[in-house]
């Protein structure tokens, strides 16, 4: 140490800055840790970056109030705290029941364990500091067994290594790693578990039953009271509620409007990535109760909303989505007009969001305008070749443009879709030092054209002063290999409005996957019929 006091300040610096730079998930998990308890200066610069961010558990819970609680000679670190991961971890299971919906006892035990760990933390948060700059909450809940039976998703295990995006390497080194732990997309017959689905380390939609569906994309809700309290506890300071993609099992809309409307009053950013439901009436439910989430729960300090429905062809026999909730989308179109940022995706198509603005229809007089609103991306089926030929499409793009006209602030805005064989992206830009355009992408082939009531819509624009840019643009993605929206995401401008990055990264590696499982079945195939 004596030789580390003698360098100069800014050399020490850079040191400590390398440190923390080269660590990532593959390093040893403690490390970190143990940086800061080298010497008062290595404590300074360390004990913020290692509290962070912070995972628990329901058996964390306690833990973490003893190191930030309070009364504690270390509330200090509350200050450091900026995303703090509650991840519910459920009961075990076993074959016996991997197969079947999740009974009574079961999906009551899974509510107290979320209703406890959440109202337990939010307890110990509402006794910090008020003054703390703003925190992000995500939430998440599994079982360890999820991972263990028919859907042996990488993501679901407990040590999934991709936590932040630093973590994320372009070649996707630990995704390969665990495919060749497991032996999947091989001829291997070492792999098969033919009791889950599994053959040849492939696995059929055919063979997954719907129980095992049900049982992995279990909702969970919150207990009405707890503690004498009538309502959750409040806490102004969580400014971000975040929930990934990455597992299946689900939270109410009553549980989430909750939420926002007791215990999160100065939210500002929102970001729901969850998965369509196997059951049409619980789907049918859960639209509804998030009707309800989203005229009456949405705090008037939120300025960023991100949704996202999610589906694949192993859960869903519907793929792309069903047809989306209309009332829904008309709910969401009244209800978004203080936000700055709104992307989504699946859950509501943009026909409904912009249905007051079709040009069919005349244009109401008392519009209500998106005065903040800088970037908006949506979902439509209209976007499809079958669709361009009957007007729908050209109906959508003068809508979007009628809409856009109430949106003064307006710099980007994407509409989008993408399926088996068919992606497409209208896209609008309207940045500073750059003249505004519209732009149409498609992997339809060389007849596609914008139609001229389109671009007089969005050229009349008072402050396009007729300098409006309209392009057509080919997407490079042939029709032949198109199988799922991954492709299309990764061309979105606004991707990480769309998805969260990780979410696309394991988006990106899943349509990967897909592709090397299809290339693996025909090898397959060939092999056996060699056989024959």
């Amino acid at each position: 140490m004596g030789c580390w006091a003698r360098l100069p300040a800014e050399i020490r610096l850079m040191v400590l800055e390398n440190v923390a730079e080269d660590y990532r998930y593959k390093s040893e998990p403690h490390a970190r840790a143990g940086y800061a308890i080298v010497c008062q200066e290595w404590r300074a610069f360390f004990e913020p970056r290692n509290f962070q961010r912070l995972v628990l558990d329901q058996d964390r819970i306690s833990d973490f109030e003893l190191f930030l609680g309070r009364e504690s000679p270390r509330s200090h670190r509350q200050e450091y705290v900026r995303h703090v991961v509650l991840r519910i971890r459920l009961g075990e299971y076993t074959c016996a029941v991997c197969k079947s919906k999740e009974d009574g006892r079961t999906v009551r035990r899974n509510n107290m364990a979320f209703s406890n760990a959440v109202w337990n933390l939010l307890i110990i948060l509402s006794r910090w500091n008020p003054g703390h700059k703003g925190l992000t909450l995500e939430l998440g809940a599994y079982s360890p067994s999820d991972s263990k039976h028919t859907f042996k998703d990488f993501r679901l295990e407990p040590n999934y290594p991709y936590q932040v995006p630093k973590d994320l390497d372009k070649r996707f080194e630990s995704y390969k790693l665990r495919i060749r732990e497991v032996g999947q997309l091989g001829l291997d017959s070492t792999s098969n578990d033919p009791y889950h689905g599994w053959v040849g380390g492939l696995q059929e939609a055919s063979s997954v039953g719907l129980g095992a569906k049900q049982r992995i994309m279990g909702t969970l809700s919150l207990a009405t009271n707890r503690r004498g309290f009538s309502a959750l506890p409040r806490v102004e300071f969580v400014t971000g509620l975040l929930i990934r993609r990455q597992l299946y099992r689900a939270f109410s809309g009553k549980a989430l409007a909750r939420l926002l409307s007791e215990s999160f009053p100065c939210l500002r950013r929102f970001r729901h990535e969850g998965w369509r439901n196997v059951d049409p009436s619980i789907q049918l439910r859960s639209e509804k109760d998030y009707e309800c989430l989203i005229l009456q729960s949405l705090p008037n300090t939120l300025r960023t909303l991100h949704v996202f429905e999610d589906s694949n062809k192993l859960l869903h026999s519907q793929h792309p989505p069903k047809a989306p909730n209309m009332s829904l989308g008309r709910a969401l179109s009244r209800s978004s007009r203080f936000l700055e940022t709104l992307s989504v995706a699946f859950l509501v198509d943009a026909e409904d969001f912009l249905t007051e603005f079709w040009p069919t229809k005349p244009l109401p007089t008392n519009v209500l305008p998106w005065e903040n609103l800088r970037r908006l991306a949506l979902t439509s089926r209209l976007l499809h070749p079958s669709r361009m030929a009957r007007g729908d499409l050209g109906n959508l793009l003068v809508a979007a443009g009628r809409a856009a006209s109430f949106m003064p602030k307006l710099v980007s805005m994407e509409i989008w879709n993408g399926g088996e064989g068919n992606a497409c992206i209208f896209r609008y830009r309207n940045a500073a030092g750059e003249r505004p355009r519209i732009i149409l992408s498609t992997n339809w082939g060389s007849h596609v054209e914008l139609d001229y009531d389109v671009i007089q819509c969005w050229a009349n624009m008072p402050r396009h002063g007729q300098h409006l840019i309209a392009e057509v643009i080919p997407l490079p993605l042939r029709r032949n290999v198109m199988r799922t929206y991954a492709h299309i995401i990764h061309h979105l401008k606004l991707r990480y409005d769309v998805l969260d990055p990780i979410s696309h990264y394991q988006v990106y590696w899943e349509n990967e996957q897909l592709r090397l499982e299809e290339k693996a079945a025909r090898a397959r195939h060939r092999h056996e019929l060699i056989l024959s």
